[in-house]
């Protein structure tokens, strides 16, 4: 979906994925080391990469819509943090150079993307992540179609388990099928059929 669809969507007065961090990334940060630089791919309105800050960490929320970061930049100084936002596709994200400084984990939280592109995503924060670092992932799956409670309508852009496994070479992988009750603002509202990645970089 283009950043026009995205800048519409977020152009809401309320944070439509909502203001709290999403359940499993809430649930695992426990495995992050103190003053980790977290990698938020697809950040939005910046839920996740605040609340990351919120505890210390150094964060950066990539997304590709202005009006999402500009968002998640006010929620950041409402709770008197910062954080770095890169405002970018991630089809040119992936052509950039590597930053200097390594990844200590990579948040994929909803981000569901053409396959092609989706591998190339999981390639390149591998290759900028360091040995150790971790992985915490949800995406819906194809089941949540017939949910309809959140999540993409084109099938291509659900994962399976082994789309996931596919995808994140390189780490070692904990991943699970679950359906849960998600409650995350306007957006993602009811029972929904997850896959759960919690990763550690091999290396």
């Amino acid at each position: 979906m283009s950043a026009e669809h995205w800048d519409s969507l977020y152009s809401h007065p309320n944070h439509v994925f909502g203001y709290k961090p999403n359940d499993y990334l809430k649930e695992h940060a426990r495995m992050l080391k103190p003053g980790s630089r977290v990698l938020c791919l697809g950040d939005g309105e910046g839920r996740n990469g605040v609340w990351l800050a919120e505890r210390g960490h150094d964060v950066v929320s990539l997304d590709v819509s202005r009006v999402g970061l500009d968002k998640a930049e006010a929620l950041a100084a409402e709770k008197g943090v910062s954080i770095e936002t890169w405002h970018v596709d991630l089809a040119d994200w992936v052509e950039h150079p590597d930053p200097e400084r390594p990844w200590d984990a990579v948040v994929a939280i909803f981000v569901h993307l053409p396959p092609p592109l989706r591998r190339r995503v999981a390639e390149v924060a591998t290759r900028q992540s360091r040995p150790g670092a971790t992985l915490i992932l949800e995406a819906y799956t194809p089941a949540q179609l017939a949910l309809g409670t959140g999540g993409p309508k084109n099938p291509e852009l659900l994962m399976t388990r082994s789309d996931v496994q596919a995808d994140w070479q390189g780490w070692h992988l904990e991943v699970r099928l679950v359906e849960r009750r998600i409650f995350e603002g306007m957006g993602h509202q009811g029972l929904s059929s997850v896959v759960q990645a919690l990763g550690q970089r091999l290396g």
